[in-house]
């Protein structure tokens, strides 16, 4: 199935609700809900670390040490998801083939597929 807009075109669909349908929803896993806090707050102690370095006397040991941390916190939790993802993609496809109506967000066409 094509996942794109009939009418523009677009990539950036919504699945419409039924009412009274309830529909599957794709399994998120646990390692997914980890890595992207994990990615963010690496994310935040470079920043900082870097922002320290230009504008002072550069990062602090616990600074360094923190950010070394989170780390391998995201190389652990990214090799997780990794071992996950085929559950995950196996799961997205099962939701976006469960899906009958869909909507496109650039120009409001609604359709059924």
């Amino acid at each position: 199935m094509q996942y794109r807009c009939p009418k523009c075109q677009s990539a950036k669909l919504l699945p419409v609700t039924q009412p009274g349908q309830t529909t599957a929803r794709p399994v998120v896993p646990k390692s997914l809900v980890f890595l992207i806090p994990a990615i963010l707050i690496l994310l935040l102690l470079v920043s900082i670390s870097i922002a320290m370095w230009a504008f002072g006397n550069g990062a602090g040991e616990t600074l360094q040490l923190a950010t070394i941390v989170m780390f391998f916190a995201c190389v652990i939790a990214g090799f997780l998801f990794y071992r996950d993802l085929p559950d995950f993609k196996l799961s997205m496809q099962a939701f976006m083939q469960s899906q009958k109506r869909w909507k496109c967000r650039d120009c409001n066409h609604e359709w059924e597929s």
